[in-house]
């Protein structure tokens, strides 16, 4: 902690000068796009001409920006400040959306690299249920998934509805592909033994060791992730649901992480 008080002490200035002032955040991230002039600026922004020059001044000098020909080019510096800046702000957005849900389940399990990239879920909305419709996380989530021509998943739980969803994606021929603990795989044996017969192999299981504190499903169109409480059970009543190709992408991601940690299911485990 104390060579990062070091660090942090370092660039603290640098800070302030970037997180206090709107026109050089919105300048940067603009500029990501492609080199414009302060007309251009100006006529994007909606302020004044005088506040663009003196906020270009003020980025050039300090080495983010560079004044060409045909306007205004990011340096290399300014490049990476401006990708990391829309990361945090994404982070900040992500998390003050979903207030509650992060503050009232734990993230213990979530592998650190997917932590560092939860920005990704930015894009998102949480589903949740009442004391007068306690099935309505699912109800939506059962709509959105039975249509799936790619159905990925991560399940420490067992659902019976699942089960009769699964069968039908895997009557049409969708891509499943579950990793299940070793308790909800046993489970599934013992009360849907048939079923289980009859999808495999069309359905590619994994067994995993670990008991993650995470289930959710990656889909070609949506994300759904849900996550245990503070007491250690999960929580069906919320759901982070996000249609967003960046969370989509780090779903597909995270699964991939826990089905390298799992082994395949075969013919003798079934």
């Amino acid at each position: 902690m104390d060579k990062l008080y070091k660090i942090f002490r370092e660039v603290e200035e640098d800070l302030k000068f970037i997180a206090t002032s709107g026109v050089r955040i919105k300048m940067l991230n603009s500029l990501l796009e492609k080199p414009k002039t302060s007309s251009e600026l100006k006529d994007e922004f909606k302020i004044g001409a005088s506040t663009i020059i003196h906020a270009a001044r003020d980025l050039e000098r300090e080495g983010y920006i560079t004044e060409k020909i045909d306007g205004y080019h990011l340096t290399p510096i300014g490049k990476i400040t401006a990708l990391k800046l829309i990361e945090f702000v994404k982070t900040l957005y992500t998390l003050k959306k979903g207030k509650e849900f992060w503050l009232t389940h734990v993230i213990d399990d979530l592998p650190e690299e997917f932590a560092r990239e939860i920005y990704k879920l930015y894009n998102h909305e949480i589903l949740t249920s009442s004391v007068r419709n306690v099935f309505k996380t699912l109800s939506i989530y059962v709509e959105l998934a039975k249509k799936s021509k790619h159905f990925w998943g991560v399940s420490p739980i067992f659902v019976d509805i699942f089960v009769s969803l699964i069968k039908k994606l895997a009557g049409r021929n969708a891509d499943i592909r579950l990793v299940l603990t070793k308790d909800v795989f046993e489970e599934l044996k013992k009360r849907h033994g048939d079923v289980l017969n009859e999808v495999f192999p069309k359905v590619e299981l994994w067994i995993i060791d670990e008991e993650p504190k995470v289930a959710f499903t990656v889909t070609e169109s949506f994300l759904s992730f849900g996550l245990f409480d503070e007491k250690g059970m999960y929580d069906p009543t919320h759901d982070l649901i996000s249609r967003d190709k960046e969370a989509i992408e780090w779903g597909r991601k995270l699964f991939e992480y826990y089905k390298s940690k799992a082994r395949k299911a075969t013919l003798e485990d079934i």
